[in-house]
């Protein structure tokens, strides 16, 4: 499976890029015409310099997991109340708190008004995932538009609480990190240098703790700016170097006895079979929902992984046996999806399997948080106290060797 960037004629006539996963080029080029469009240039590998500069600057999205949900549940509301499309996304519009929300919409208004289907409106408007698109295409098709947009909301609002739960877990541990990397810094610049002359000269006869102490402030102390600049450098160039070929061998190889990482597929795994789920139970085939909820997926590993699941359904294998191959999927919830499959609740078992993933998830963030509060304050606490204990001793054992 190859990405490729396609230089195309839209629907509506404009010229716009897109990025297409198939086998090869002539699947690309299928794919672009089953979704109406006329492909002009298709290229593979690494954007050339003039290809980065053809291509269109596009403004980020105004809208956040949180207000997708908003909308999504708000639209189910007034769709499932009995109002048309059109009025639904005026109201929307006009109760819109923000301009940009209300640009957006009024986008959505304007296509849908102009003979476009929902599915076209909001994939033109590139704020929502592919698979909410997938999944109101779907419901377009089957009449179950406000059941789907309901489903859509739960799945958004699921996933803004996680979100929302991951920053206030990481909030505290970073402000205590950081009060501990100020404090070290005022302690070590301002407070050590100015017992530095009671010790010059006689730096052989202090313990090795008060001696480390004198060396960690003069490097402190000499080269600070350089240090303000590699403290925050250090964590780029990790990042760069597992996101390389080597780094990532490294992390599959270790990944099992590392447990943020672990915990990261967990929560990865049950992202895609929530996802998944939502598109089977509103009428998505199984083939066509694999790459929905693939492109839905911020792991490059997780996106190889899945193609590949869709690459042994396709072939005719079943999707638990696909899935149980790759080791990705916790083995309890690849059992519910065989359940599924064998009754034909695939949906509702992979809904449930979703759901235990994510109380583990949950139950380990509280677990981790309850033990990195009083770590951070324990850790800050006894690196000061190391400081300060240096250069007591430190004057101490010149006391001693004066009396």
């Amino acid at each position: 499976m190859s990405t490729y960037r396609c230089l195309i004629i839209s629907r509506e006539g404009q010229r716009d890029w897109r990025l297409v996963d198939a086998p090869d080029q002539n699947n690309a080029v299928a794919k672009l015409r089953a979704d109406g469009h006329t492909p002009l240039k298709i290229s593979s590998g690494p954007p050339s310099i003039p290809d980065r500069l053809n291509q269109p600057i596009r403004m980020a999205s105004t809208l956040s997991v949180a207000d997708q949900a908003l909308v999504m549940t708000q639209l189910a509301t007034l769709i499932r109340a009995g109002l048309p499309i059109d009025r639904s996304l005026d109201l929307l519009r006009e109760q819109a708190g923000r301009a940009g929300q209300r640009m957006l919409l009024g986008q959505v208004l304007a296509h849908v008004r102009g003979g476009g289907t929902l599915a076209q409106a909001i994939e033109q408007l590139g704020s929502f995932p592919a698979y909410v698109i997938g999944v109101v295409r779907s419901a377009e098709r089957t009449g179950r538009l406000g059941d789907a947009l309901a489903a859509l909301a739960a799945r958004l609002t699921m996933a803004a609480s996680t979100r929302r739960q991951l920053i206030t877990a990481l909030t505290y541990p970073a402000a205590v990190l950081g009060a501990t990397l100020l404090a070290l810094g005022l302690v070590l610049t301002l407070v050590i240098p100015q017992f530095a002359p009671i010790f010059e000269g006689q730096e052989d006869k202090l313990p090795e703790v008060t001696r480390a102490v004198l060396y960690l402030s003069a490097l402190t102390s000499g080269h600070a700016a350089l240090l303000i600049i590699a403290i925050p450098m250090v964590p780029l160039a990790a990042s760069l170097i597992l996101r390389s070929q080597a780094g990532a061998t490294l992390l599959a190889r270790h990944r099992s006895a590392i447990p943020g990482l672990k915990m990261r597929d967990q929560y990865l795994a049950g992202q895609f079979i929530a996802i998944f789920a939502t598109l089977v139970g509103n009428g998505v085939s199984v083939v066509n929902a694999l790459p929905l909820a693939r492109d839905a997926m911020g792991s490059a590993r997780w996106r190889a992984c899945i193609a590949e699941v869709e690459q042994a359904v396709r072939a005719g294998s079943r999707l638990s046996v696909a899935l149980a191959r790759t080791s990705l999927v916790p083995a309890a919830a690849v059992r519910l999806i065989e359940i599924g499959e064998h009754s034909g609740e695939l949906a509702q078992t992979c809904h449930e399997a979703s759901n235990i993933i994510a109380e583990n998830v949950r139950a380990r963030i509280e677990r981790i948080v309850a033990l990195a509060n009083p770590i951070a304050i324990i850790s800050l606490g006894g690196l000061v106290g190391l400081l300060v204990a240096g250069v007591m001793l430190g004057i101490f054992s010149l006391g001693d060797f004066a009396g």
